[in-house]
């Protein structure tokens, strides 16, 4: 496997999965390039409302370009497809996968693109690529078509998963906002909405998140909160 390096594309809280859970993917990937004799395998994650299909997991090389969320007439086409699509040749041409970042360049000639399932909704695919034109066997294509549903569940555990952590993210943010804005108005003689907008106006000025500038008064208590105003105004 020297010659095929094994990734997880990992970015922004919209776009990919939270660290660490694209890798109960990567090992099915893997098996499944063993498995297929392909050269890449690319896993894309479904959003809704609106649509947006991003890379979230490959094993094989890495995709080339910019951007790795598929141009939104693409997205579209495959958001409720449930059936797979065999090309054994190419498929970088094709108008249905020209626009995945795998095919740029013209890098992989065929492709097996399966749908991923659960609760027999479409929630991402599966691009499993090969350079050449060679046949697949039907042990290889029947091995890959198995993938569909046990991936689908991965991607579903992991986009649940993503919900909770920034659910916990946003309740932590809610609470040290909640402490702050009570020293504030403490030590102040503020109102709530006094010293929750004296914090917001900090934030769009230094352009520093809002927890952040709440964290900065818990610390330093809110002088430097009203020094920082002062030498606003």
């Amino acid at each position: 496997m020297s010659a095929t390096a094994i990734h997880s594309f990992q970015k922004t809280e919209t776009s990919s999965l939270p660290p660490g859970e694209s890798g109960p993917i990567l090992p099915l990937l893997e098996l499944a390039i063993l498995q297929t004799h392909a050269q890449g395998a690319y896993v894309y994650r479904i959003d809704r409302d609106p649509i947006v299909v991003k890379l979230v997991a490959f094993a094989g090389p890495e995709p080339s370009g910019e951007g790795l969320n598929l141009p939104h007439e693409i997205a579209a086409l495959h958001c409720n497809r449930k059936t797979p699509v065999v090309l054994r040749s190419s498929a970088a041409s094709d108008w249905r996968f020209a626009g995945f970042p795998e095919f740029r360049g013209g890098r992989f000639d065929g492709v097996i693109s399966v749908p991923l399932l659960d609760s027999a909704e479409c929630v991402g695919l599966a691009n499993f690529c090969r350079s050449g034109t060679a046949s697949v066997s039907a042990g290889s294509l029947s091995f890959v078509l198995s993938l569909s549903v046990p991936l689908g569940a991965l991607l579903v555990t992991a986009d649940l998963l993503r919900q909770l952590q920034k659910a916990n993210r946003d309740l932590a943010d809610r609470k040290l906002l909640e402490r702050a804005k009570g020293l504030v108005q403490a030590k102040l003689g503020w109102t709530e909405e006094q010293a929750y907008m004296s914090m917001r106006r900090m934030s769009r000025r230094c352009r520093t998140p809002l927890r952040d500038i709440a964290r900065i008064v818990i610390e330093s208590g809110p002088e430097p909160l009203l020094e920082a105003i002062e030498a606003h105004e």
